[in-house]
């Protein structure tokens, strides 16, 4: 369990497969409410796409990151990828393969989260989006932001 420099949180990330294996650090708490979400990843040669967090955000303003989503009622992975391509950048997302999968603690929550590549069509529609380099997320990751965490760690293993 990695401590990501703010009071109260810590997070872990699992990552790898069979042929490179794989560490898995669980803990368990009972007494937050556990959120599930899905952020994606859209690569264009050697950028991401990256979307800036209103300032009026209760968690992370003005943070740029990764689309993402929480699952509602009994939404699968598929549909709330459909439903960040549709209602978020207005596009449609098409899952390609899980990059990787992270968990928080936070003040009020466990975040549980889900990293997707996806392929894109359209142009988004997002107020304020950018094609970046990854590291364009290390401040977002030193905010506490997981989809900035795990895509900083999945494309340092795909390096």
């Amino acid at each position: 369990m990695a401590s990501n420099g703010r009071p109260g949180l810590t997070s872990s990330a699992i990552c790898g497969n069979s042929a490179t294996g794989c560490a898995l650090l669980i803990r368990i708490n009972h007494m937050l409410p556990l959120k599930h979400s899905v952020a994606v990843m859209i690569v264009r040669r050697d950028q991401i796409l990256a979307v800036r967090r209103p300032e009026d955000d209760d968690e992370l303003p003005g943070i740029w990151g990764l689309p993402a989503a929480t699952l509602r009622g009994g939404e699968t992975v598929e549909d709330v990828i459909a439903r960040i391509g549709r209602d978020k950048l207005g596009v449609k997302l098409t899952p390609v393969r899980l990059l990787a999968f992270g968990a928080q603690d936070r003040q009020k929550y466990r975040l549980e989260m889900e990293l997707w590549e996806v392929s894109m069509e359209g142009t988004p529609t997002y107020p304020e989006w950018q094609w970046a380099p990854v590291e364009s997320l290390r401040p977002g990751m030193a905010s506490g932001s997981l989809c900035c965490q795990l895509a900083l760690e999945s494309k340092s293993r795909a390096s």
